[in-house]
């Protein structure tokens, strides 16, 4: 074979190929799109709720929250108490569901006991043990996005004494997660749900 044969070969096979390059190089966009969509949701399965998540295999999750001082009721219900300063108690309650179409994961902290003279201020700062919680989650349904959702999703400006959004009550996100955000020194629910 000459060369011009062998130069007219392979541009034959570059042009017979070319339509493959091209709809490899589509497809490949194609699925880069769709893994960032599905990503772009992936943040509430791995916002930890006391330290577990969505993802927290099951079987891991009664000796994390034991390792926290929870003690486990029954399958799906831990309790803590911590004493306050002002004698008063912490009560912690973190409830799991699951079943074949959801996993549910609920935090709830509110006060308890003491002799209660005044009410708390109005400006005291939501708990250190709140805080992170309540951030990364406001922060993903409300911060990050578009003041339309914002105002969709009843997000309430982020301030030190109060993190929420839709008025306290579970919202749905989108077709397989919903969440719920109410953190004060009071009283903080903070919860994930993902419908499978």
């Amino acid at each position: 074979m000459n060369n011009t044969q062998l130069q007219n070969s392979g541009n034959n096979l570059f042009i017979s190929r070319f339509p493959l390059l091209w709809i490899a190089a589509v497809l490949s966009i194609s699925a880069l799109n769709s893994h960032a969509a599905n990503t772009e949701k992936q943040p509430l399965r791995a916002i930890e709720i006391a330290g577990i998540s969505i993802n927290t295999p099951p079987e891991i999750i009664a000796g994390i929250l034991q390792a926290q001082g929870y003690t486990q009721v029954n399958a799906s219900l831990y309790t803590k108490q911590e004493q306050l300063q002002n004698g008063r108690n912490a009560i912690f309650r973190i409830e799991i569901e699951e079943n074949p179409t959801f996993r549910q994961i609920t935090y709830f902290r509110s006060l308890g006991g003491g002799r209660i003279k005044s009410p708390s201020a109005r400006d005291a700062p939501v708990p250190d043990s709140d805080i992170d919680m309540a951030q990364q989650l406001h922060q993903f349904v409300c911060a990050s996005n578009s003041e339309e959702i914002q105002r969709e999703r009843a997000c309430m400006p982020y301030t030190p004494a109060h993190i929420s959004f839709g008025h306290g009550q579970s919202i749905q996100i989108d077709d397989h997660f919903a969440a719920v955000l109410d953190a004060t020194d009071a009283s903080t629910t903070i919860g994930i749900k993902y419908t499978k």
